[in-house]
C-alpha cells in the first residue's frame, strides 16, 4: 500500500491549470493546481518566468502551464494566461498624523496636500509610514491600510519609501546565490591577448565597478580606438537564475544613499570589474577613424586585457591642465594624450552631425557618518568625462552597424523626434526671437541648438534648456530602428555597460552569435523580433521606474537639506508656470519648488497658451522663463520632497 500511495502522489499531468497564490521571500511566484484530480492539493509549485506573457504575471492570475518535477520540487513553465487578476486597489502612501481623537494620513506624493481621515487609528502611531488604498464611492471613500512600514525615517527607509512603491527588487534569491558558486571559467586559448596594450579605466572618484576601459593610438589615417567592455555575457547565460533576475530588474538603480545593482557584487565589483593589473575577459571593439572623427572600419573580439591603471575624471582633467600626479604622469604621453587627440576628432564629427547640445545640471548628495545630508554639490562637466562619452558613443555605433548587417534580433536604443503637438509650446518664444521651426519631418537637433544659442543674449538659456528637454520624446529600447534624434545618429545601441543594463547584455549576446565568437554566451536560437519587442517594452518600463525612484529620493533629500533654511531668501530661476504659481529652481543645489500665486504682487495674472511668461493685467508686469528673482522658502517637506516659496521683493 505504501508503494502504491507514493506512486499515486507523483502522478501529475504534464500540462494543467494553476492559480498563482503568492510571492515568496525571494520575489518568486508560487502557484497551486486548480483541478483536484491533479493530486497536487498540498503542493506549492514554483512558477518559471515567461517573458512573452505581458503584462507580467502576478498573484491571482490563472495560467495554463507545463509541469515538471526535480527531486520532489515542482516547477511550472507558463504557456498562456487564462485570466488576469486585475489589481483591485490603487496603492497610495502617506504618513499617519494624530490630533486628539482624529487620525489622518498625509499623502507622501510630491506637491500633494491631500489628507485622508481614518475611521479608526487602532494599531497606528503618529509618524508611521503606511501603504493604503481607498474604497467606496467618490463621496464616501474609506481608508484601508495595506501595510505599516514603520516610523517615517528618511535615512533608514529608502526600501519602504521608493523600492516598495516602485516594486524594485533588491534581494537576490538563495537559488541565485547557489548558482554563483558554479560560474564558468573562461578559456584563455579562445581569446585575443591584449594584455600588452595599456587600456585604462576612467570613472568617478567613488565608482566601484569598472566595466569599460579605453585606449587609443595615432595612425596614418587618423586614430585607432580601443573600447574594452567586461564580458558579462560569458557569466550570465540565457535562462540562468542570473539571467532571470537581471531581466526582472532591467537595470541598476542609483539612489542618493544606496545602489540597487542589476547583478550581484561578485560580478559587478569583481569578476566583471576591470581592476588595475588584473586579467579580465572582455568584448573588445576596435574602431578606425579619420582626423574628422568619421568611422572608417570596426571589429569585435573576445579578448583578455589587464588594465594599466584606474584613473578618475579629476585626475585626467588635471593631467590635461598640466597637473600630473604619480598615477597620470607615466601614462600621459602614451595613453592620456592619444585619448584626448582622438576625442578632438570625434568632437568634430559630433558637431558636424548636429547632436542636441543640452546643458543639464546634475547634483550629488553627500552624507556625514550618521547618514544626514552634509552637502548637495553640482557635478562638474569635465572634458575628461566628454572623452569617455564620445568613445562610448563610437563603440555603440560600431555595435549597431555590425548587428544591422546580420540576421539576428537587435535591441536598438531609439529616440524619436518631438511630437508635432508639443511644438506650439515654443511659439511665443520663437516670435520673440524672430525664429521658426520647420515641420516635424524636417526637424533636426540643430534647430533646437540654434534656439538655445539665440537665448543666451536674453538670459533665457537655462529656462529654455528645460523647455527643450521637456519637449523631447523619451528614449526607448526597441527592435524597430528609427534612429536616435538627440545624438543625430541613424543606428545606435547600448553596448558599453552590460553590468548595469540588460539591453547591453542582449547586444553582447547578439554580437557573439552574429560574429561566431568563441567561448559561449551568445544569443539563443529562437529569439525573434516579436520577443525582442516585448523585452524592449519591459526594459523601457524598468528604466523609467528607476528614473522616477531616483528623482523622488533626491527631491526628499534636497527638502531635508533645505529644511533648516525656512524663512531665508534665495535667488531662484524661473523654470515654468502653472495656474498655481511659478516653478523655480535654486541653482546652487538644483532644488525645485513652487512660488504660490497668492504671494505675487496684488494683481490679476494671465498665463498665455505658450506658457512662456506670466503677465499682470493691471501692472503689465511680466515674469518670464529664465528670469532670476528672489523668493522666501516657506516649506521644505522631506515626506513629499516638495518645496513652496513666497515671492520676495525689497
Amino acid at each position: 500500500m505504501a508503494k502504491k500511495t507514493r506512486k499515486t502522489k507523483h502522478k501529475f499531468p504534464s500540462v494543467t491549470q494553476l492559480e498563482i497564490c503568492r510571492e515568496n521571500n525571494n520575489g518568486e511566484l508560487m502557484a497551486k493546481a486548480i483541478n483536484k484530480k491533479d493530486n497536487l492539493e498540498r503542493v506549492e509549485i514554483f512558477v518559471l518566468p515567461n517573458r512573452k506573457i505581458k503584462p507580467e504575471l502576478m498573484t491571482g492570475d490563472v495560467i495554463l502551464a507545463r509541469l515538471s518535477c526535480d527531486n520532489g520540487v515542482f516547477s511550472a513553465k507558463p504557456i498562456v494566461r487564462l485570466s488576469k487578476q486585475e489589481q483591485a486597489v490603487e496603492k497610495m502612501y502617506g504618513v499617519v498624523e494624530k490630533y486628539g481623537n482624529k487620525v489622518m494620513i498625509a499623502s507622501s506624493e510630491k506637491n500633494s496636500r491631500n489628507m485622508y481621515v481614518l475611521d479608526s487609528g487602532k494599531g497606528l502611531k503618529h509618524g508611521d509610514y503606511v501603504c493604503f488604498y481607498l474604497e467606496g464611492d467618490r463621496r464616501f471613500k474609506t481608508v484601508r491600510i495595506l501595510k505599516v512600514l514603520g516610523p517615517f525615517d528618511l535615512h533608514k527607509a529608502t526600501d519602504s519609501l521608493v523600492l516598495e512603491k516602485y516594486d524594485i527588487p533588491n534581494v537576490f534569491s538563495n537559488r541565485l546565490k547557489k548558482e554563483l558558486k558554479t560560474l564558468p571559467i573562461y578559456d584563455i586559448a579562445d581569446r585575443l591577448d591584449l594584455t600588452d596594450l595599456p587600456f585604462v579605466t576612467i570613472d568617478g572618484d567613488d565608482s566601484k565597478d569598472f566595466d569599460d576601459a579605453v585606449w587609443a593610438e595615432k595612425t596614418p589615417a587618423g586614430f585607432r580606438l580601443g573600447v574594452a567592455i567586461a564580458d558579462v555575457a560569458f557569466y550570465v547565460r540565457h535562462l540562468s537564475e542570473l539571467d532571470r533576475e537581471a531581466y526582472k530588474r532591467g537595470n541598476s538603480v542609483y539612489l542618493p544613499d544606496m545602489v540597487v545593482p542589476m547583478l550581484p557584487e561578485v560580478l559587478s565589483n569583481d569578476l566583471c570589474s576591470l581592476r588595475p593589473r588584473r586579467r579580465r575577459p572582455v568584448l573588445a571593439c576596435f574602431i578606425e577613424i579619420d582626423n574628422n572623427g568619421k568611422i572608417l572600419s570596426h571589429n569585435f573580439h573576445r579578448a583578455i586585457i589587464r588594465s594599466a591603471a584606474r584613473l578618475t575624471y579629476g585626475e585626467v582633467q588635471n593631467a590635461l591642465d598640466g597637473e600630473r600626479n604619480d598615477n597620470t604622469a607615466p601614462l600621459f604621453h602614451c595613453v592620456i594624450e592619444p585619448l584626448y587627440e582622438a576625442y578632438q576628432a570625434l568632437a568634430i564629427a559630433r558637431q558636424k552631425r548636429g547632436a542636441l547640445e543640452l546643458e543639464t545640471d546634475e547634483f550629488k548628495v553627500k552624507f556625514d557618518k550618521t547618514g544626514t545630508v552634509k552637502t548637495i554639490e553640482k557635478c562638474q562637466h569635465l572634458l575628461s568625462e566628454k572623452i569617455i562619452e564620445e568613445f562610448m558613443i563610437a563603440a555603440n555605433v560600431a555595435a549597431a552597424q555590425t548587428l544591422k548587417k546580420k540576421k539576428v534580433p537587435v535591441m536598438y536604443r531609439i529616440h524619436d523626434k518631438p511630437r508635432t503637438e508639443r511644438l506650439p509650446d515654443m511659439e511665443g518664444l520663437l516670435k520673440t526671437l524672430k525664429m521658426k521651426l520647420p515641420d516635424e519631418a524636417a526637424l533636426k537637433p540643430q534647430h533646437f541648438n540654434k534656439i538655445i544659442d539665440a537665448c543666451e543674449k536674453y538670459g533665457l538659456q537655462s529656462g529654455v534648456s528645460d523647455l527643450v528637454l521637456r519637449m523631447q520624446s523619451q528614449a526607448q529600447y526597441s527592435p524597430h530602428n528609427i534612429g536616435h534624434f538627440g545624438l543625430g545618429l541613424k543606428d545606435y545601441v547600448h553596448f558599453t555597460s552590460p553590468i548595469r543594463r540588460y539591453a547591453d547584455l542582449l547586444v553582447h549576446r547578439a554580437l557573439i552569435k552574429a560574429l561566431k565568437l568563441p567561448d559561449g554566451g551568445g544569443l539563443e536560437d529562437g529569439a525573434d523580433e516579436k520577443l525582442f519587442e516585448d523585452i524592449g517594452v519591459h526594459l523601457s518600463d524598468t528604466e523609467r521606474r528607476a528614473v522616477n525612484a531616483e528623482r523622488e529620493m533626491l527631491s526628499r533629500y534636497m527638502a531635508e537639506y533645505l529644511n533648516p533654511a525656512l524663512g531665508q531668501v534665495f535667488d531662484v530661476a524661473i523654470t515654468g508656470f502653472s495656474n498655481a504659481g511659478i516653478f523655480v529652481r535654486i541653482s546652487e543645489v538644483g532644488a525645485e519648488g513652487l512660488i504660490l500665486m497668492k504671494t505675487l504682487p496684488n494683481d490679476h495674472y494671465m498665463l498665455p497658451e505658450s506658457k512662456m511668461f506670466l503677465r499682470g493685467m493691471r501692472s503689465r508686469r511680466e515674469f518670464r522663463l529664465g528670469d532670476k528673482i528672489k523668493a522666501v522658502l516657506k516649506e521644505a517637506n522631506p515626506v513629499t520632497g516638495g518645496l513652496t516659496f513666497r515671492f520676495y521683493e525689497e
